[in-house]
């Protein structure tokens, strides 16, 4: 069974450390080019930037996914890492700001095409 994202620390740790940055005003975008696989999604919520609240930190990560999910079929790229980083307070944030966020950042980055 295919792998659907990123699940270990190490491969985290490799978008961080050898991938490219782009910042929008709710999330930020690690994304790291790779040789096969497809693309992998990772995503983040931590107690730092979301809450201290478990419940917070889920509902952030469901946003990101949903947001994900509503673009991936744009990506241009075949074989991507793409970390997903919440730095939002969920209770105060709309699906639609997250997508305008994630769509912006990933366009910056020319990962997506300007087609719906």
């Amino acid at each position: 069974m295919a792998q659907k994202g990123l699940k270990n620390t190490s491969q985290f740790r490799l978008v961080y450390r050898e991938g490219r940055r782009e910042a929008g005003k709710k999330i930020i975008i690690y994304f790291l080019g790779t040789g096969d696989g497809g693309i992998l999604p990772g995503f983040v919520a931590s107690k730092k930037n979301v809450g201290n609240r478990a419940s917070q930190r889920n509902r952030a990560k469901r946003l990101m996914r949903e947001a994900y999910r509503s673009i991936a079929g744009r990506i241009n790229e075949k074989n991507l890492w793409i970390v997903f980083i919440a730095s939002f307070d969920p209770s105060e944030t709309t699906l639609r700001q997250i997508e305008e966020d994630v769509e912006s950042s990933l366009g910056r980055a020319g990962l997506i095409s300007n087609g719906k």
